[in-house]
């Protein structure tokens, strides 16, 4: 075969093999995991039946699970015992969460405050007024409202505050009738039933209780010391600031302008073409770098626009036209250039996605880096970006970014990219069909793991499917914590494996998961989309179709010959929209550049090029 070149190849490459390379995965606790052969506990194996995506229906007004969720109708007289009528005068009203029904109509006051603080006082207006704990709210206004949808509902009362200094209350509805809040005073009409069971009760704020149900019989055979934890999904803040990019603004723009440099420049966007960028590229190669006051405003202009962006990104491609998703790069400047030789430049024809790990390992991280955030700052909506699991701190550190940073610019520039890689985006979908993310798919719920965790476990870990508004809304602007957020990580960090269900990976002592070509294929299925490109994972053909059938989720891996050792191609995917669906992918293959000798690695911790070793000669 011709390598260097442009390959179109089918949809599917006969025997091509993953290598046996553990080389793209940093372990975030510095240590792999020691699988000990054991027999795998039965109460955990994969079901044989897909599970069945439960609604949006198992969470509260506040967005948090629901427990045994209640049946109830408030409009069927002969399961009501009683009924009381309240008189609001003010917001919010006492009632701290509602939940639905089973079948997502209705809404129940879940969680309240069982006492008033002092006369007058708003949020004991209805613990005042006679309502208790799982009653079911039947009309508002007197508008009988007991058929209609939560959401509906929840619009019509706003019995909440965002900002209690400023009064502020909730800025938009989401039920569909796009209903206005009701005017004070306003009277609502709760009905009590004659048979509730009584509810799990929900955690004060902030006391990190888990609602996690022992009992499930898939809990039963565990070790003694497995641990069951929450999935939580932190929401993102309505804005994010961040002191360390303020702080620098100043600092940038009084630094004095570069005199005598005869290389690349950023003077802002309109220095930017194609042409500019080429030229950045060629003097990139030749070693020459932009000069330190053109690096932080590049930088910072980049976050400008990564910071204003979605945690999943949506990315829109018109009929005919193209967008190219571009895997790992881990610094390889000479396979990069060499890539954009092949596949094209950005343009509104040919729009560019880059899925993570742009740095660390490859001595060329700095270059690559800039270049991508050149791209993004010229077509901030042709050119995206996710980030990866080596957009991290610990990552940076370890594996070479932030000593090449150092070396090249200044500790100083490493503070910055810690944000920019904070702000930039989990995931991208394209036009509604396809799902593009580093690492993988949402993983179990509850996070079950015990040392020891056989690598031949696999078990049905998710009964509630997550959907592409939660990821959307989700809190990106920190560093991957599984505990934290384990969203984040997951998407960052998951691989596929071949047997259905969840299981552990090697990647780590705990907290990362394998998952199942049904898991997957269910996600795909609740969210509406048709295909899954993610990175992550050295391919010896640099792609590979992990899961096939009608939701495939494949790899597509961009450093070939990955730490100048691996061996392996690496391609870049390209999908078009045809008129009808997003046609592809089509692979654009290529092999490994000449390059400069500077090993992979020269810039890690205990690296030739590391400023600690620099310093010890």
């Amino acid at each position: 075969m011709k390598t260097g070149g442009l390959r179109r190849t089918p949809a599917l490459l006969p025997g091509a093999l993953a290598l046996a390379l553990c080389l793209a995965s940093v372990r975030l606790a510095g240590q792999v995991m020691g699988f000990v052969p054991s027999a795998p506990s039965t109460s955990l194996r994969t079901r044989a039946a897909p599970r069945v995506a439960l609604a949006a229906s198992m969470r509260d007004s506040e967005g948090n699970k629901v427990r045994e969720p209640k049946t109830f109708d408030a409009s069927d007289v002969s399961s009501v015992a009683g009924t009381v009528t309240v008189e609001y005068k003010k917001r919010p009203f006492g009632v701290l969460s509602y939940a639905p029904s089973t079948s997502g109509k209705g809404a129940m006051v879940w969680n309240m405050n069982e006492n008033s603080r002092y006369p007058g006082d708003p949020q004991g207006q209805a613990w005042t007024g006679g309502v208790k704990q799982y009653m079911a709210v039947k009309s508002i206004a007197g508008q009988d409202v007991s058929t209609w949808d939560f959401w509906d509902i929840l619009d019509l009362l706003d019995d909440k505050i965002l900002d209690n200094s400023a009064g502020i209350f909730q800025s938009s509805g989401s039920g569909s009738m796009g209903n206005k809040p009701a005017e004070l005073p306003l009277a609502v009409e709760y009905v009590e039933f004659s048979s509730m069971g009584g509810a799990p009760a929900a955690p004060a704020a902030g006391s990190g209780e888990q609602f996690v149900d022992t009992r499930d019989e898939r809990f039963k055979d565990l070790p003694k010391d497995a641990t069951i934890k929450e999935y939580k999904i932190p929401v993102a803040p309505p804005t994010y600031t961040s002191s360390a990019v303020e702080g620098l603004r100043g600092v940038v723009a009084a630094m004095p302008e570069p005199v005598g440099h005869t290389g690349p420049r950023y003077q802002g966007k309109a220095s930017l073409n194609e042409a500019s960028i080429r030229q950045m590229l060629s003097q990139f190669k030749n070693g020459q770098i932009l000069p330190m006051k053109d690096a932080y405003q590049l930088a910072i202009d980049a976050f400008d626009i990564l910071v204003k962006e979605k945690t999943l990104g949506r990315v829109s491609v018109p009929v005919g036209k193209k967008v190219t998703v571009v895997g790992d790069l881990h610094g390889q400047l000479f396979d990069f250039d060499h890539m954009l030789s092949l596949a094209g430049f950005p343009s509104p024809d040919n729009q560019f996605l880059f899925n993570g790990d742009f740095v660390d390992r490859g001595p060329w991280s700095v270059e690559v880096i800039f270049t991508i955030l050149a791209f993004k700052v010229w077509q901030p909506n042709g050119v995206y970006m996710n980030r990866g699991n080596h957009e991290a701190e610990m990552a940076n550190h370890f594996y070479g970014f932030f000593g090449e940073l150092e070396v090249k610019y200044e500790k100083r520039m490493i503070d910055l990219f810690a944000e920019i890689f904070r702000a930039t985006p989990l995931c991208h979908v394209i036009n509604d069909e396809v799902f593009v993310v580093h690492g993988g798919i949402p993983g179990p719920d509850p996070r079950v793991w015990w040392k020891g965790m056989d690598n031949q476990i696999s078990f049905d870990g998710r009964q509630i499917q997550i959907s592409l508004s939660e990821i959307e809304n989700s809190n990106r602007f920190m560093e991957p914590n599984p505990d934290e957020n384990p969203l984040m990580v997951d998407l960052l960090w998951s691989d596929p494996k071949g047997k259905d269900g969840y299981g552990p990976s090697g990647r780590m002592s705990s907290g990362i998961y394998l998952f199942g070509p049904d898991v997957s294929r269910n996600f795909m299925e609740f969210n509406g989309l048709k295909m899954t490109l993610r990175s992550h994972e050295v391919k010896a053909q640099g792609y590979r179709f992990d899961h096939e059938g009608a939701y495939p989720l494949i790899t597509v891996f961009s450093a070939p010959n990955y730490v100048d050792k691996a061996g392996n191609m690496a391609s870049v995917a390209v999908l078009t929209n045809d008129g009808t669906k997003m046609a592809g992918p089509e692979f654009v293959q290529y092999s490994a550049q000449p390059h400069p000798d500077v090993p992979s690695g020269a810039y890690a911790v205990g690296g030739p090029l590391h400023p600690e070793s620099a310093a010890a000669r």
